[in-house]
Order: structure tokens, then C-alpha cells, then sequence
């Protein structure tokens, strides 16, 4: 006789019941098939959005639907909290079918392509996430940016944004010191 004991703080399930091998194990497959999106309980979703999920056809030239399907799906991005790394999970919301499992690594470039298309690759595929919404794709951007920088391969949201200003007055000053240059010019003449 084996004694199973579930978390309630994982789970909000609790057995201390003396079970039979195969019984235990019968309760555990139960339980984690009605309860856990995840086996891995050191992992946890930080950030959830609807998309199309979409990969590149090196062949065609062209994006195509991620599990042959235009349906929507459901994409969040997994931290194991344990190893400190992080994942995009993709399942359509129609029949749950996985339609990208894909980790962040360090120096991933991701890169927003509009507003609500955005795209990265890894060694073997280029991945895009059509958002249904602005915002979706902006917070879920945000997430993804701050894993990265947490794992040393880009400058955090607020690092890219005071990059962004920077480069903007940088620009500003130019555009100033040649508008001062032509007008220097025009006078000389």
C-alpha cells in the first residue's frame, strides 16, 4: 500500500489515502488529466494571448498556419521557475491541439514586425504570432522582451524604451546641426 498525497497549494487537491500501486497511479492520472494545463508543476504561465500562429515556408516564400488550420489559439509563455528558463506554448482553442512549443533562448531576437504580428527564429524555424488585439500583442511583447533580457540577450522594456529615446534626440540633434549647416550656407551665398 502506498500513501498518495497531492498539493493544495498546486492544485487544490488533497488525497492521504493508503492506495494500491495501481490505484495510486490510476488517481494520479486522473488528477493530473482534470486538473494540471501543465505536468510540470515548476512551471507557470506569466503571460497569455489569442493569435494565429503562423511559420515561415522557406520553399514557398510564405507564412502558413501552424498546424494547418487558421484557427485561433491560445499562446503563453512558461517559466520553469526552477532552472530559470522560459518556453512559448501554443494550443488552438478549438481542440486544444499544440500548435508551437518553442523555448526562449539567450540571444533570441524577437522582433515586432507591426503591431500585431510578431517573429522570432530559432535553429530550425521562423515563428510569427498574428494577435487578435493591440494590446495582446503589445503586453505579451513586453513578457517576451523581459525573459530575454533576464536571460542576457536583450535590453528589458524599459531599457529598449530609454534606448529608443535616446536614439530619437540623437536624431533630433542632426536634423538640428543640418538645418543650422544650411542655413550657415545660405547666408555665405
Amino acid at each position: 500500500a502506498r500513501e498518495a498525497v497531492v498539493s493544495t497549494q498546486s492544485t487544490g487537491y488533497y488525497i492521504t489515502n493508503n492506495l494500491s500501486s495501481s490505484k495510486y497511479k490510476e488517481t494520479q492520472k486522473n488528477h493530473l488529466k482534470s486538473n494540471c494545463s501543465c505536468i510540470n508543476m515548476s512551471e507557470v504561465s506569466i503571460v497569455n494571448a489569442r493569435a494565429h500562429v503562423m511559420v515561415y515556408d522557406e520553399q514557398q516564400k510564405k507564412w502558413i498556419y501552424s498546424g494547418n488550420s487558421q484557427a485561433m489559439s491560445k499562446v503563453q509563455v512558461y517559466h520553469h521557475t526552477v532552472n530559470s528558463t522560459y518556453r512559448v506554448v501554443g494550443r488552438k482553442l478549438q481542440d486544444h491541439a499544440v500548435v508551437i512549443n518553442c523555448a526562449l533562448l539567450k540571444g533570441l531576437r524577437y522582433h515586432v514586425a507591426t503591431e500585431r504580428f510578431h517573429q522570432w527564429r530559432d535553429q530550425r524555424q521562423v515563428y510569427g504570432l498574428n494577435f487578435a488585439s493591440s494590446a495582446e500583442a503589445e503586453e505579451f511583447g513586453k513578457v517576451v522582451r523581459d525573459c530575454l533580457a533576464k536571460l542576457g540577450g536583450g535590453p528589458s522594456p524599459g531599457e529598449e524604451e530609454r534606448i529608443r529615446k535616446e536614439e530619437e534626440e540623437k536624431q533630433r540633434q542632426e536634423e538640428e546641426k543640418r538645418r543650422i549647416e544650411e542655413e550657415e550656407r545660405r547666408k555665405e551665398e
